[in-house]
């Protein structure tokens, strides 16, 4: 399907169209697309499903014209329920990226996923060449992975034949999905990549917000810098908004931003002090920081947001957040479900872990399915119970587990804490909640281990569509969304607060006996499950 330049907005017949922002998230799996009502409620959604690509090597694809395809049915779904409006903000998966012919608009490449894996050859060369890692945390606030762009980017100028040619001669055109759906649904009017997204190229300067030459050089990318055009760069919220008659709607974009961001928004997390943790596959711990750009040794600087100061000539304005990813939280406890042979979902975990009997814990455990993220960055580690394993059942090995995430949330949490300033609300005992979201926050064995070991409430805010609607709000003046001054948000009608049940001493002491066994003396990484035990 190509887009036509000359394709008119179309107004909507047989209704009144009513002007309300709305949020397209272009995820991973599928492509949605949500209203927001007055009062950021979400309104109509459409949502349309997009197939991956998974083949050997760690190389991960997805098909950028067919999540075209599905971006505009979904903004045309929301459409045929007669609510339209003329301002649209984007989230996207974050750091997947491809080229394409800017004469046909043609996608030249797959799009390389976030997940793919396709330049850890390249990233490690470029380890052993210097003192690029630390370069890169220096400049980018981001570390040296293959799953940023930089490393796919390279690998596509060296492996697909003729890239590099095209590209010096302006045949080539580069981005994220966001910049080719701008692109695209411009009708090629506008080029341009989000502060948000720009940063994880690991091209971008943090500081100046500007493309780094010299990271562009250090990847052998110094083609894509000195080709015809260069993605241009611009806030989150955009100055000027830009048409997309390519979606025959009368649709303006307003705002573009990552997934993960977005979805901190529209969960609240709209005020320097707030602390989020989205319990998924992994988990996201992100500290917001407002205007202060904070280094944390160990710790991601992410940028939250951005946008143009009317009247002033300098850099936009941005605000930022400290963030710690955990490599394994549904997947750790997924594993541990297989390996201990249970027939268990985990909507039955509390059924199956029962009461907590507050005894001191005899076995722990490292949830290393996917190496050890923030702050350690270990990605040989294997995942390994350790402790007394003797008399251990599956009930406590599994315990352990859902702990262990815990564990690694408020490990990140510790390691920010002296770089972070507390917010001014707060809870019973002087500490602002901790809002978390996620599927596992059906697990109240897990949320009740987190709000004992930080000491705070964890507020529990579950939106299906938070990131759409963080792509909303991103669409508004941002001095009437972000503000408080570390202001937790209050609770919504029906939010659920698990508050900490253990004093402040025994929950220092579960942390520090966790820590001890899974980083210090204990089995040999990939002990695993007990055998005579795995089978209860």
């Amino acid at each position: 399907m190509i887009l036509e330049r000359s394709e008119p907005p179309r107004r909507p017949t047989g209704g009144t169209m009513r002007r309300m922002p709305a949020g397209v998230d272009l995820g991973s799996s599928s492509v949605k697309s949500v209203v927001v009502r007055a009062g950021g409620r979400p309104g109509p959604a459409a949502r349309r499903r997009i197939g991956t690509r998974r083949r050997p090597g760690g190389r991960v694809e997805h098909d950028a014209e067919e999540i075209l395809v599905a971006a505009v049915a979904a903004l045309r779904g929301v459409f045929a329920r007669r609510v339209a409006d003329s301002s649209v903000g984007i989230a996207t998966q974050r750091s997947t990226i491809l080229f394409w012919d800017p004469r046909t608009g043609r996608p030249l490449t797959p799009a390389y996923s976030w997940q793919d894996v396709r330049g850890e050859a390249l990233c490690e060369a470029a380890r052993r060449s210097g003192r690029l890692d630390q370069t890169i945390v220096a400049r980018t606030g981001l570390r040296l992975t293959p799953y940023y762009s930089a490393s796919k980017l390279a690998w596509a100028m060296r492996g697909v034949r003729g890239l590099r040619r095209r590209v010096a001669a302006g045949r080539a055109l580069w981005g994220t999905l966001g910049t080719f759906l701008l692109w695209r649904l411009s009708g090629g009017a506008c080029y341009a990549i989000d502060h948000a997204n720009a940063q994880r190229t690991l091209l971008f300067d943090l500081e100046t917000l500007s493309w780094d030459p010299a990271l562009f050089e250090a990847f052998d990318l110094g083609t894509l810098l000195d080709a015809p055009a260069l993605p241009a760069l611009v806030p989150t919220t955009l100055s000027t908004r830009v048409a997309l008659g390519g979606t025959g709607l009368p649709l303006r974009l307003a705002a573009m931003t990552g997934d993960q961001q977005a979805a901190l928004i529209g969960l609240g997390c709209r005020a320097d002090g707030v602390t989020t943790i989205n319990y998924g596959s992994g988990a996201f711990v992100l500290i917001s920081t407002g205007e202060r750009l904070v280094r944390v040794p160990g710790l991601l600087t992410t940028l939250l947001a951005s946008w143009r100061v009317e009247g002033a000539t300098e850099r936009p304005a941005a605000r930022y957040a400290v963030e710690g990813p955990v490599n394994a939280a549904a997947t750790a406890i997924d594993w541990a479900i297989r390996r201990l042979r249970l027939r268990l979902r985990t909507r039955d975990l509390d059924r199956f872990l029962g009461a907590d009997d507050g005894r001191p814990r005899a076995v722990h455990f490292l949830p290393a399915v996917a190496g050890v993220g923030a702050p350690r960055w270990d990605m040989t580690a294997k995942p390994r119970f350790a402790g007394d394993l003797r008399d251990a059942t599956p009930r406590d090995l599994l315990r352990a587990v859902v702990e262990s995430i815990a564990c690694r949330c408020a490990e990140i949490v510790r390691t920010a804490a002296p770089h972070i300033v507390a917010g001014r609300r707060a809870g019973a005992d002087g500490a602002p909640p901790i809002l978390a979201a996620g599927g596992l926050t059906r697990c109240r064995t897990l949320l009740q281990a987190q709000a004992d070991l930080l000491q705070r409430p964890v507020m529990v805010r579950e939106s299906p569509d938070a990131t759409c609607l963080g792509a909303a709000i991103l669409t508004r003046d941002p001095s009437r969304w972000w503000g408080g001054g570390g202001k937790a948000p209050a609770a919504r009608r029906g939010t659920d607060i698990v508050e900490p049940r253990v004093r402040r001493d025994e929950a220092d002491a579960r942390y520090r006996d966790w820590e001890t066994a899974v980083y210090g003396a204990g089995p040999a990484a990939g002990a695993g499950v007990p055998a005579a035990r795995a089978s209860r």
